[in-house]
C-alpha cells in the first residue's frame, strides 16, 4: 500500500500542470481571438461605409482585451477567483478615462485641466489596484504593478492624442517605453546570468543592486525621463536644423554624463556595501578570488552601462527621427537637416596652394630667430617653432583688402554630389566685431558661383558658419579644388579702414563630403559613449578596493571629470607647460621660469609656472575624453571615423581598464577586509 500510495503521488501534479499549460493556451487563444475578431470585424464594417459602427466596435474590442488581459494577470494572485480583482481593475481604470473624456469634453474653463487631471488619477488608481491585489504574491507584485502602469500610460497616452496633444502624448510614450525597455532588459540580463557562478555571479549581483540602490534608481529615472521630454523644451520658433543638432547633443551628452555619475554611485555603493556589511566574507569563502570578485564587479557594471546606452540610444535615435520629419521654417532649413545634421560627413582642411615654398619660408623664419634670439631660442625651440608656424598660418588664412589668397583641397570624390564648402569668416581691423565681409570665390580659377550669367559676390556675417554647395562638375577628374578668395570689402560705414577677412586655422575654412549615413554615425557615437563609461566603471571599482565610499566617490568623479576637462587644461594651461627636447630640459626649464618670476616679485605667475608640474603629470595619467568628441561630430553631421572608435576602445575601452583594475586588484589583494572602510 505505501509503495502504491508513492507510486501515485506524481501523477496528479502531471496531471496538474498539463492542465495549467492547457489553461495557458486556452487563456491566449482567447486573447488573440477578441483582437482578431474584433479588429477584423471593424475593417469589415469600415470597408462598407460603417466607420462610427467600427470606431465603436474597436473602442469595444480594445476595452475588452484589457479586461481579459488583466484577467489572466489578476489569475496569478487570485487562482480561485481573478474575475472582482479584474472589475475593479476595470471600474478604476475604464471607469476614470470615461469620466475624464466626459469633462475634458464638457466645454468649461479649464475643462481639459481637470480631464487630464481625472485621467492620470484613473491611471494611477488602477497601478495602486494591481499593487494591493498581489499583495498575496510578493514574487509577482513589482512585475504586475509595471504591466498595470504601462496600460494606464497607454491610455493616457490615447487621451492626449484624442485631443490635439500630440508632443505631450510622444514624451509620455516615450517615457513608457523607454521604462518598460529597462524593466525588460534587466530581466534579460538577469535571466542571461541566473545560476552562474564566479565572474558571472558577481556580475548579476550588480545588476540587482542597480534597481535596489536609491542614488542609482533616481538617475535612472532623470535618465529615462530627460531624453523624452528633451523635445518639449524646445523652442519651435527656431530653425529646426538648430532644433535637432540641439537635440542631439543635449540627450547624448546628457546621457554620457548620468550614466558616469550613476556608474560611479553604483561601482563605489556596491564594492564598498560588500565591505561594510561584511557580505564580501560569504562572497569570497567560495572559490572566487578577489580579482575575479573586481572583474565581475566592473562586468556586471559594463553590461549595466550596455543596455542603458542602448535603450537611451534608441529613445534619442526615434525622437531625432521624429523631430527631423517635423516641418522646416523653409526649404533650405529642410535641406540643413537633410543634408549637413542627419548625415555623415568627412572633412578636408585647405593645403597651401605653394607647400614647398610656404615650408621654406617658415624654415627661414625660424632660422633667423635663432640668429636675432640665440638664447631665447635655446631655451624652447620647440615652442618657438610652433610659434612660427601658428604665425604663418593665421596670414595665410587671412585675406588682406584687395588681396586673393588660394587655398587647395586634395582626395576629394570625384563626380559626387554632396561636396559642400563650409566657411566662418572674421572681419578684422575694425571697430564692429560682428561687420559683415564680403567676397568673391572661384573654383580651378573659374568664377564660382555664376547666377543668371553674373559671378555672384558673398556678403556673409562675421562669426557665422555658412554651407556653400559646390558643383560636382567643379570637382573636375582630379578630386582636387582650388579655392581662390578675393576680399572685396570696402571701407564700412562708420570705419576708417576697410576690413580684412580671417578663416581661423582648423574651423574657419573646410570642405565636407559625404562618407555615410546617420543611422552608422549614430551607433558608432554610442559605442565611443560606452567605452567611456568602461573607463569610469573601471576606476570606481579600483578606488573602492582601498577606500570608503564617500571618499571612494569623490576620487572617482575627481578621475571622471579630469578626463572630460583634460583637453580644456591642456590648452588652458598651455601658457605654463614648457615643451622642451627632453623631460629633464623641461624640468629644468619650468624651474628657471619660475625662479624668474619669483625675482621679479610675480609669486602668483611663479606659482603658475610650478603648478604645471602637477598639470603635466595629470594630462599625463588621465586621458583626454575630447579626444573622442563623437557626440559634436554627429550633431553636427561629421562621420565619426572607425578608426577613432577602434582608437578609443582600445586605449579608452581596454588598456586603461586593465590597467587601472590591476593597480586596484594590487591594493584590494593585499588588504585587511576584516576591518570596516568606513
Amino acid at each position: 500500500m505505501a509503495a502504491s500510495s508513492i507510486s501515485r503521488t506524481p501523477r496528479p501534479e502531471r496531471a496538474s500542470g498539463l492542465d495549467g499549460q492547457r489553461a495557458l493556451g486556452a487563456w491566449l487563444a482567447a486573447l488573440v481571438g477578441i483582437v482578431a475578431i474584433g479588429l477584423g470585424a471593424a475593417w469589415l464594417l469600415e470597408s462598407q461605409g460603417s466607420g462610427q459602427v467600427a470606431g465603436v466596435l474597436r473602442l469595444l474590442t480594445l476595452a475588452a482585451t484589457i479586461i481579459w488581459a488583466a484577467s489572466g494577470l489578476f489569475r496569478i494572485a487570485v487562482p480561485a477567483g481573478p474575475w472582482p480583482a479584474t472589475a475593479g481593475y476595470a471600474a478604476l481604470l475604464g471607469g476614470g478615462a470615461a469620466v475624464a473624456e466626459l469633462v475634458a469634453r464638457a466645454g468649461f474653463a479649464g475643462s481639459f485641466g481637470l480631464g487630464l487631471t481625472l485621467q492620470v488619477i484613473a491611471a494611477a488608481a488602477s497601478a495602486w489596484w494591481t499593487w494591493r491585489v498581489f499583495r498575496g504574491a510578493p514574487r509577482w507584485r513589482v512585475q504586475a504593478a509595471w504591466s498595470a502602469a504601462t496600460i494606464a500610460s497607454a491610455a493616457a497616452v490615447w487621451f492626449l492624442v484624442r485631443h490635439d496633444w500630440p508632443v505631450a502624448a510622444t514624451g509620455l510614450a516615450g517615457v513608457t517605453g523607454m521604462a518598460v525597455g529597462c524593466v525588460l532588459g534587466l530581466a534579460g540580463l538577469r535571466q542571461a546570468l541566473s545560476g552562474a557562478a564566479g565572474i558571472p555571479g558577481v556580475a548579476r549581483t550588480v545588476l540587482d543592486e542597480a534597481v535596489r540602490m536609491r542614488v542609482s534608481v533616481a538617475l535612472l529615472v532623470l535618465l529615462v525621463v530627460m531624453v523624452p521630454t528633451l523635445p518639449l523644451l524646445l523652442d519651435h520658433s527656431e530653425r529646426l536644423a538648430y532644433r535637432v543638432q540641439f537635440f542631439l547633443n543635449w540627450a547624448l551628452g546628457g546621457t554620457g554624463l548620468i550614466l558616469g555619475l550613476l556608474t560611479i554611485f553604483l561601482a563605489c555603493g556596491s564594492v564598498c556595501g560588500d565591505i561594510d556589511s561584511g557580505r564580501i566574507h560569504m562572497t569570497l569563502a567560495k572559490p572566487l578570488d578577489r580579482w575575479e570578485y573586481l572583474v565581475g564587479k566592473w562586468l556586471g557594471i559594463v553590461a549595466f552601462n550596455l543596455l542603458m546606452v542602448a535603450l537611451a540610444g534608441a529613445g534619442t535615435y526615434t525622437f531625432t527621427k521624429v523631430l527631423g520629419g517635423t516641418l522646416a521654417a523653409d526649404d533650405a532649413d529642410r535641406d540643413a537637416v537633410d543634408r549637413q545634421v542627419l548625415t555623415a560627413r568627412a572633412e578636408v582642411l585647405p593645403a597651401h596652394d605653394k607647400p614647398e615654398e610656404y615650408d621654406a619660408a617658415i624654415d627661414a623664419a625660424i632660422r633667423q630667430l635663432e640668429q636675432d634670439e640665440p638664447d631665447a631660442f635655446r631655451r624652447n625651440p620647440a615652442a618657438a617653432r610652433r610659434r612660427i608656424r601658428q604665425e604663418y598660418d593665421w596670414q595665410w588664412h587671412t585675406v588682406t583688402p584687395d588681396m586673393v589668397s588660394t587655398f587647395v583641397f586634395h582626395g576629394l570624390p570625384t563626380g559626387s554630389e554632396g561636396v559642400q564648402l563650409q566657411v566662418k569668416p572674421r572681419a578684422n581691423n575694425v571697430d564692429i566685431d560682428l561687420a559683415d565681409v564680403r567676397f568673391v570665390l572661384s573654383i580651378n580659377d573659374r568664377p564660382w558661383p555664376i547666377v543668371d550669367g553674373q559671378h555672384v559676390e558673398q556678403t556673409l556675417p562675421s562669426q557665422a558658419v555658412t554651407t556653400l554647395e559646390i558643383p560636382a562638375e567643379a570637382l573636375g577628374d582630379t578630386g582636387t579644388i582650388r579655392l581662390t578668395v578675393a576680399n572685396r570689402n570696402l571701407v564700412p560705414a562708420g570705419e576708417t579702414r576697410p576690413t580684412a577677412i580671417t578663416f581661423s586655422p582648423g574651423d574657419g575654412m573646410k570642405v565636407l563630403h559625404r562618407v555615410g549615413g546617420f543611422d552608422g554615425n549614430f551607433v558608432r557615437c554610442l559605442l565611443v559613449i560606452w567605452f567611456k563609461l568602461a573607463m569610469v566603471a573601471a576606476a570606481a571599482v579600483a578606488a573602492a578596493t582601498f577606500l570608503g565610499f564617500p571618499t571612494a566617490v569623490l576620487l572617482a568623479m575627481v578621475v571622471y571629470f579630469a578626463a572630460l576637462g583634460s583637453g580644456f587644461l591642456r590648452d588652458a594651461l598651455g601658457e605654463y607647460n614648457v615643451v622642451a627636447d627632453s623631460a629633464l630640459g623641461s624640468v629644468a626649464e619650468r624651474i628657471v621660469a619660475a625662479a624668474g618670476l619669483a625675482a621679479q616679485f610675480r609669486f602668483y605667475e611663479a606659482g603658475r609656472m610650478l603648478l604645471g608640474f602637477i598639470s603635466d603629470l595629470v594630462l599625463w595619467l588621465v586621458p583626454a575624453f575630447s579626444d573622442y568628441d563623437a557626440v559634436a561630430k554627429l550633431a553636427t553631421g561629421i562621420a565619426v571615423p572607425m578608426g577613432n572608435v577602434l582608437s578609443c576602445l582600445f586605449k579608452i575601452g581596454i588598456v586603461y581598464p586593465v590597467v587601472i583594475g590591476l593597480l586596484g586588484w594590487v591594493v584590494f589583494d593585499r588588504r585587511d577586509l576584516i576591518r570596516s572602510s568606513t
